[in-house]
């Protein structure tokens, strides 16, 4: 799946209701440690999931409107992070910063509500949950029956792989109990034509796949069928995608630069569809003006129409620090009622350089009269560098926009989907 542009930073947040004190917690430095007064407050758990192990990782958050308080992981080295709140408005802000190396700082802030968290606000910064993904080793595979144009996608519980001929693959990740095996194979140049599907298949790592053969008659002959916009957009870039979702996994059924006013893809036959199967259609494109995105979801493969979101307009940001310091602060158009509103900010002065700071907002939490928000202050905390705030005289590029999903809960469901638009700009501050 494709998003317009990743953090390498994806969290979710734990939140439960103590009541006992909350001295000593850990995750808390001697400094902050709350008093016995917190008794009956929240023990709000962060927990950040990185690509590798990033060494130079700073976080902090914000109790109420209260000042910012560094944090440092619960384990040495860990990336999960315990704090107390006890503002009654059970509200808070985090952040964590990370420098990447050679000169990329990535700074994520994200202002939400207790509530938010206990009632799993998606905050577009969740990944998979590795509650479920408890076992930790090698699956290898092996695929008969490619032609030498041809290539399979092997998807293994959700995760993809590329394998070509011979056919012979394998990857080391972390596997749940059991999950559904997707092989789709076609031509290299073109969508899939053919697929194998093994459900609910026990995964144990060290385990070898027996032969997925896509000449054998476990193969089944998938059909052609596309999804109509009812709009299209005049834009520099136009991407689409289609996928099955299964209870156990997803694979790709088609991707590519999309042009006219169709998306092809290819599905099961009737016979071979669960109940509780889902087609996913992807769709974004971008231009000077802004992005916009949309993810539906979809049953039955035939007759579906796809209403694209346009890109918004009257977005702002200025800056609103004194001689000397960059504050930005951006106002949003009017929202969809329960929108999450987010911000970007980029600064690339040089190939080596890229400074990178984005905003989330949840809809429950106050931000200001008009709908703005500012970038925090941070250069006061402790544990802060000053490199990682935006440059006074740095061209900078920004994207405000909101976000919005209808699913109910972390599944989606068929007739639910998913929007994110934004506007662009530039400023030198």
């Amino acid at each position: 799946m494709v998003t317009f542009r990743k953090s390498a930073i994806t969290s979710f947040c734990l939140v439960t209701a103590f009541m006992t004190s909350g001295c000593g917690r850990d995750g808390l430095s001697s400094s902050e440690i709350p008093g016995a007064a917190s008794v009956g407050g929240v023990t709000v758990r962060r927990v950040f999931r990185l690509p590798n192990n990033l060494p130079d990782q700073w976080a902090a958050y914000q109790d109420g409107a209260g000042p910012w308080i560094p944090i440092q992981p619960i384990e040495k080295g860990g990336q999960e992070y315990e704090f107390v709140l006890k503002d009654p408005s059970r509200q808070l802000g985090f952040v964590v910063a990370s420098n990447l190396g050679l000169g990329h700082v990535e700074v994520s802030v994200t202002f939400l509500t207790v509530d938010d968290c206990l009632n799993g606000l998606d905050l577009r910064m969740s990944g998979p949950s590795s509650n479920v993904r408890t076992q930790h080793g090698t699956i290898t595979w092996s695929v008969a029956g490619l032609a030498n144009d041809e290539h399979a996608m092997v998807s293994i519980a959700g995760l993809s792989f590329e394998t070509l001929p011979p056919g012979l693959g394998g990857t080391d990740a972390d596997w749940p109990q059991t999950g559904d095996l997707l092989v789709t194979a076609g031509s290299v140049n073109g969508m899939p034509t053919r697929m194998v599907i093994r459900r609910n298949l026990r995964l144990v790592p060290g385990m070898a796949i027996p032969l997925v053969d896509l000449s054998s008659a476990e193969v089944v002959p998938l059909q052609a069928g596309q999804v109509t916009l009812t709009n299209t957009p005049i834009a520099d870039f136009i991407y689409a995608g289609a996928f099955l979702i299964t209870a156990g996994g997803n694979v790709i059924m088609n991707q590519g630069v999309a042009s006219g006013a169709t998306v092809p893809f290819m599905f099961l036959p009737t016979s071979q569809q669960a109940p509780g199967d889902l087609y996913e259609v992807e769709y974004q494109y971008e231009s000077a003006a802004g992005a916009a995105y949309v993810a539906s979801y979809f049953h039955s493969p035939t007759g579906y129409q796809l209403v694209l979101p346009s890109i918004p307009s009257g977005a702002a940001v200025s800056n609103s620090g004194g001689p000397g310091d960059v504050r930005l602060t951006a106002e949003w158009p009017a929202t969809e009622p329960g929108a999450i509103r987010f911000a970007d900010y980029t600064q690339s002065p040089d190939a080596m350089n890229d400074k990178w700071w984005h905003l989330d907002i949840s809809p429950n939490y106050p931000s200001g009269d008009g709908g703005t928000m500012m970038v925090p202050d941070l250069r006061n905390v402790a544990g802060w560098n000053t490199l990682w705030d935006l440059a006074v005289g740095a061209s900078t590029s920004w994207s405000v926009g909101s976000s919005q999903s209808l699913r109910t809960g972390s599944a989606p469901q068929d007739g639910t989907s998913e929007t994110w638009t934004a506007q662009r700009g530039t400023l030198t501050p």
